[in-house]
Protein backbone atom coordinates (compact mmCIF):
# COMPACT_ATOMS: atom_id res chain seq x y z
CA UNK A 1 0.00 0.00 0.00
CA UNK A 2 1.40 3.34 -1.05
CA UNK A 3 1.46 6.31 1.28
CA UNK A 4 -0.54 9.43 0.56
CA UNK A 5 2.58 11.29 -0.57
CA UNK A 6 3.60 8.51 -2.98
CA UNK A 7 0.09 8.41 -4.46
CA UNK A 8 0.08 12.15 -5.04
CA UNK A 9 3.58 12.11 -6.59
CA UNK A 10 2.47 9.36 -8.97
CA UNK A 11 -0.60 11.45 -9.84
CA UNK A 12 1.53 14.56 -10.52
CA UNK A 13 4.05 12.57 -12.60
CA UNK A 14 1.24 10.88 -14.56
CA UNK A 15 2.14 7.35 -13.46
CA UNK A 16 -1.33 6.36 -12.23
CA UNK A 17 -3.89 4.28 -14.10
CA UNK A 18 -7.36 5.61 -14.98
CA UNK A 19 -9.11 4.09 -11.94
CA UNK A 20 -6.40 5.23 -9.51
CA UNK A 21 -6.43 8.69 -11.07
CA UNK A 22 -10.21 9.00 -10.66
CA UNK A 23 -10.08 7.83 -7.00
CA UNK A 24 -7.26 10.22 -6.18
CA UNK A 25 -9.06 13.17 -7.79
CA UNK A 26 -12.08 12.39 -5.61
CA UNK A 27 -9.91 12.25 -2.47
CA UNK A 28 -8.25 15.57 -3.36
CA UNK A 29 -11.67 17.18 -3.89
CA UNK A 30 -13.23 15.79 -0.68
CA UNK A 31 -10.34 15.36 1.83
CA UNK A 32 -8.58 18.50 3.15
CA UNK A 33 -5.37 16.59 4.00
CA UNK A 34 -5.08 15.26 0.46
CA UNK A 35 -5.80 18.74 -0.97
CA UNK A 36 -3.14 20.40 1.22
CA UNK A 37 -0.58 17.72 0.42
CA UNK A 38 -1.40 17.98 -3.31
CA UNK A 39 -0.90 21.78 -3.30
CA UNK A 40 2.42 21.47 -1.43
CA UNK A 41 3.79 18.77 -3.74
CA UNK A 42 2.55 20.61 -6.82
CA UNK A 43 4.46 23.72 -5.68
CA UNK A 44 7.62 21.61 -5.13
CA UNK A 45 7.21 20.08 -8.58
CA UNK A 46 6.91 23.53 -10.20
CA UNK A 47 10.03 24.74 -8.37
CA UNK A 48 11.96 21.71 -9.58
CA UNK A 49 10.89 22.33 -13.16
CA UNK A 50 11.92 26.01 -13.00
CA UNK A 51 15.43 25.37 -11.76
CA UNK A 52 18.17 24.93 -14.30
CA UNK A 53 20.56 22.05 -13.99
CA UNK A 54 24.18 23.05 -13.81
CA UNK A 55 26.55 21.35 -16.19
CA UNK A 56 30.28 21.06 -15.67
CA UNK A 57 32.56 22.93 -18.02
CA UNK A 58 33.84 21.25 -21.17
CA UNK A 59 37.32 20.86 -19.71
CA UNK A 60 36.13 19.41 -16.38
CA UNK A 61 37.14 15.85 -17.24
CA UNK A 62 40.52 16.94 -18.58
CA UNK A 63 41.24 19.07 -15.49
CA UNK A 64 40.17 16.28 -13.16
CA UNK A 65 42.36 13.72 -14.91
CA UNK A 66 45.29 16.15 -14.75
CA UNK A 67 44.82 16.44 -10.98
CA UNK A 68 44.67 12.66 -10.65
CA UNK A 69 47.88 12.32 -12.65
CA UNK A 70 49.65 14.65 -10.19
CA UNK A 71 48.77 12.42 -7.22
CA UNK A 72 51.56 10.05 -6.14
CA UNK A 73 51.12 6.47 -7.23
CA UNK A 74 50.39 4.04 -4.39
CA UNK A 75 53.27 1.76 -3.52
CA UNK A 76 52.58 -1.95 -3.70
CA UNK A 77 52.61 -3.57 -0.30
CA UNK A 78 55.26 -6.26 0.04
CA UNK A 79 54.99 -8.35 3.14
CA UNK A 80 57.82 -10.45 4.38
CA UNK A 81 57.14 -13.61 6.37
CA UNK A 82 59.54 -14.16 9.22
CA UNK A 83 61.33 -17.45 8.65
CA UNK A 84 61.52 -18.10 12.39
CA UNK A 85 57.75 -18.46 12.50
CA UNK A 86 57.79 -21.05 9.73
CA UNK A 87 60.63 -22.93 11.38
CA UNK A 88 58.83 -22.82 14.73
CA UNK A 89 55.63 -24.25 13.26
CA UNK A 90 57.59 -26.94 11.41
CA UNK A 91 59.48 -27.83 14.60
CA UNK A 92 56.23 -28.07 16.55
CA UNK A 93 54.71 -30.46 14.00
CA UNK A 94 57.93 -32.47 13.82
CA UNK A 95 58.02 -32.70 17.62
CA UNK A 96 54.43 -33.94 17.71
CA UNK A 97 55.03 -36.51 14.96
CA UNK A 98 58.22 -37.82 16.58
CA UNK A 99 56.46 -37.98 19.95
CA UNK A 100 53.55 -39.95 18.55
CA UNK A 101 55.92 -42.28 16.67
CA UNK A 102 57.99 -42.86 19.84
CA UNK A 103 54.82 -43.51 21.85
CA UNK A 104 53.48 -45.94 19.25
CA UNK A 105 56.75 -47.85 19.03
CA UNK A 106 57.16 -48.03 22.79
CA UNK A 107 53.71 -49.60 23.19
CA UNK A 108 54.05 -52.11 20.35
CA UNK A 109 55.45 -55.61 20.37
CA UNK A 110 58.14 -56.18 17.76
CA UNK A 111 59.21 -59.76 17.42
CA UNK A 112 61.70 -61.32 15.03
CA UNK A 113 63.05 -64.81 15.00
CA UNK A 114 66.43 -65.91 13.75
CA UNK A 115 64.80 -68.06 11.10
CA UNK A 116 63.14 -65.06 9.55
CA UNK A 117 66.47 -63.24 9.26
CA UNK A 118 68.04 -65.97 7.11
CA UNK A 119 65.14 -65.93 4.69
CA UNK A 120 65.64 -63.50 1.81
CA UNK A 121 62.29 -61.87 2.58
CA UNK A 122 62.69 -60.22 5.94
CA UNK A 123 59.40 -60.18 7.80
CA UNK A 124 58.78 -58.05 10.83
CA UNK A 125 55.64 -58.68 12.81
CA UNK A 126 54.45 -55.57 14.58
CA UNK A 127 51.51 -56.19 16.85
CA UNK A 128 50.06 -52.84 17.84
CA UNK A 129 47.30 -52.45 20.34
CA UNK A 130 45.53 -49.18 19.49
CA UNK A 131 43.55 -49.18 22.70
CA UNK A 132 46.81 -48.39 24.53
CA UNK A 133 47.44 -45.43 22.21
CA UNK A 134 44.13 -43.73 22.81
CA UNK A 135 43.85 -43.87 26.57
CA UNK A 136 42.57 -40.76 28.37
CA UNK A 137 45.88 -39.92 30.00
CA UNK A 138 47.76 -39.86 26.70
CA UNK A 139 45.13 -37.60 25.13
CA UNK A 140 45.22 -35.23 28.11
CA UNK A 141 49.01 -35.00 27.93
CA UNK A 142 48.84 -34.41 24.18
CA UNK A 143 46.29 -31.61 24.55
CA UNK A 144 48.18 -30.02 27.44
CA UNK A 145 51.39 -29.91 25.42
CA UNK A 146 49.51 -28.39 22.45
CA UNK A 147 47.86 -25.74 24.64
CA UNK A 148 51.20 -24.93 26.27
CA UNK A 149 52.85 -24.50 22.85
CA UNK A 150 49.98 -22.31 21.66
CA UNK A 151 50.26 -20.09 24.74
CA UNK A 152 54.01 -19.71 24.25
CA UNK A 153 53.45 -18.82 20.60
CA UNK A 154 50.79 -16.20 21.40
CA UNK A 155 52.96 -14.74 24.17
CA UNK A 156 55.84 -14.26 21.75
CA UNK A 157 53.49 -12.86 19.14
CA UNK A 158 52.03 -10.30 21.53
CA UNK A 159 55.46 -9.34 22.87
CA UNK A 160 56.78 -8.77 19.35
CA UNK A 161 53.78 -6.57 18.49
CA UNK A 162 54.16 -4.43 21.60
CA UNK A 163 57.91 -3.95 21.13
CA UNK A 164 57.56 -2.96 17.43
CA UNK A 165 55.30 0.10 17.04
Amino acid sequence: MKTMEEQIWDYIDGLTTGEERRLLEEKIATDARYAAQYKALLAVNQLLQQTELEEPSMSFTRNLMAQVALEPQPIALHTKVDQRIIYGIAAMFLFIIVGLLFYALSNSNISMSMEEITVPNLQVNIDMNFSNLMNPIALKVFFCVDILLALIYFDRLLRSRTSNP
